[in-house]
């Protein structure tokens, strides 16, 4: 994607880490399932980078199954190990993909923990 086209994610980004309006976070999340690569790859970092606060909108993805396996990596990534029960209701998924995002973020969590 063109660098143009992610302003307004990076933009996003800052006003909500500043602001704190709920809305932004969860256009943030909502970004995590877009086609664009580098789009759900900067997503996620800002996500990580705002730490605990961006966690209940994406514990809100994962108890609606939005794009979970890039959803269970990003709140792994934050690094909490309180999310730990979350992350292991996953692993053993129906969905392959799911379950092992899960195992990959519970191995992050229990790293960093």
């Amino acid at each position: 994607m063109r660098l143009v086209k992610l302003i307004p994610l990076f933009l996003a980004g800052a006003i909500w880490r500043m602001l704190g309006i709920r809305s932004i976070g969860r256009v943030l999340v909502r970004a995590l399932g877009t086609n664009d690569e580098q789009g759900r790859m900067i997503a996620g970092m800002l996500l990580v980078k705002s730490g605990k606060k961006a966690e209940p909108f994406l514990q809100e993805a994962l108890a609606r199954r939005e794009n979970v396996p890039v959803v269970l990596t990003v709140l792994a990534s934050i690094g909490d190990p309180d999310v730990e029960p979350q992350l292991r209701r996953f692993a053993d998924d129906k969905d392959p993909q799911i379950s092992k995002a899960a195992r990959d973020a519970l191995r992050i969590v229990l790293y960093k923990a």
